[in-house]
């Protein structure tokens, strides 16, 4: 876009070019892990979503204590990758930055979805469903969830917090149907400031009853911890 100025009393048309911010939809490849194998004995499946700057190659690893015959973990790595140490290092991932910010949630909502319709219809007998989320991938997987309102049993917030910025009221009816767990340890640094006490008065506010379970250790995926949990949630029966 260009505007005509005019200088001077000869009226000397000159034309300043505006710098245009632009966008256009793209397909594109997405890298997911799983623990378990697709077919007839799957009767538990969990969507793992890690934190910043994490792969899902090395984060379902922590997984694999809830992994058995009946049991398929599926952990999606977040679309944007980037080296962990400058120019070199491990590739890590990140699920949005605060740069376009809501494109990156629109694709991020369109790529779970995808992956989650894939890999549902290949089971039969419908699973019971758990998402945790992990850090950052907390507030990607309760917005999700809030977006989507698939067939879901279980929600676990793992040393991160609800997206702030969701209306969970809208869908208080949907979430009253799943377990919601918040889990965090006692060590973890980025546990403090008032964490619990914000995340607590955010579920209250948006009618969400959350149980919360503390353990013994820092900002990581505990994996007694992880068993315990999973192993309470799957002996809860919710009828949708």
């Amino acid at each position: 876009m260009t505007f005509p100025l005019f200088f001077g009393m000869g009226l000397i048309p000159t034309f300043v070019v505006m710098k245009q911010s632009c966008t256009i939809p793209v397909t594109k490849t997405a890298k997911y892990y799983t623990l378990g194998e697709i077919g007839p004995k799957i009767s538990r499946v969990i969507f793992a979503l890690h934190g910043y700057g994490q792969s899902a190659d090395s984060f379902i690893h922590k997984f694999e204590d809830v992994s058995d015959e009946k049991t398929l973990v599926v952990c999606p790595e977040g679309l944007s990758r980037f080296y962990w140490n400058g120019f070199t290092g491990d590739v890590v991932a990140s699920w949005m930055t605060k740069k376009d910010r809501e494109d990156d949630i629109k694709d991020n909502m369109a790529y779970l979805d995808q992956l989650y319709h894939h890999i549902i219809s290949q089971l039969e007998p419908k699973p019971n469903i758990s998402v945790l989320g992990f850090s950052q991938g907390c507030p990607t997987a309760s917005r999700w969830l809030a977006h989507s309102k698939f067939a879901c049993n279980n929600l676990v917030l793992w040393g991160g917090q609800l997206a702030h910025d969701v209306d969970f009221k809208s869908a208080e009816n949907y979430f009253s149907d799943i377990n919601l767990k918040f889990v965090y340890g006692d060590e973890d640094k980025f546990i403090q400031y008032g964490y619990v006490e914000r995340q607590h008065e955010l579920s209250k506010s948006n009618n969400l009853e959350f149980d919360t379970h503390i353990f013994n250790g820092k900002h990581e995926i505990n994996r007694n911890t992880l068993k315990e949990v999973f192993t309470k949630l799957w002996s809860v029966k919710k009828l949708f």
